[in-house]
């Protein structure tokens, strides 16, 4: 096999490395743990405004929410909020943002100052 052969099959798999990599698949049950760890104190709409934040961004790679220790002890009806505003995400892009802090809790992070603002509810902030 020629050096640029080689050369060539190497790009190929980075190339397909670097995507599945950053492209994760999640399921469902992901996609909510996330939305209660991230907002679960927000109500119906701030969930649904991180729902349609982890649909734009499409992985749950950065995610905090994902493995926030009270999950599992939020009550049942979180639970079903959460669920709820997982399946309306699917058709009620409420902002286009792909990523979102609670400035007030933790402050304006670093990554904020090369992205936009583009939507505002209760305590986060969705960016572009």
């Amino acid at each position: 096999m020629t050096h640029s052969k080689k050369l060539w099959l190497l790009a190929i798999f980075l190339l397909i490395f670097h995507s599945t990599a950053h492209s994760r698949s999640f399921t469902d049950n992901d996609a909510i743990r996330a939305i209660i760890g991230e907002s679960s104190n927000q109500g119906y709409k701030g969930m649904l405004a991180v729902a349609v934040g982890i649909r734009n961004r499409g992985t749950l790679d950065g995610v905090y929410g994902l493995t926030a220790k009270h999950i599992d002890n939020e009550p049942k009806y979180v639970w079903e909020l959460a669920k709820k505003a997982w399946i309306e995400s699917k058709t009620n892009r409420i902002h286009n943002g792909t990523h979102w802090e609670n400035i007030k809790a933790f402050g304006k992070p670093y990554w904020v100052k090369k992205m936009k603002l583009v939507y505002q509810y209760k305590d986060h902030n969705f960016y572009k």
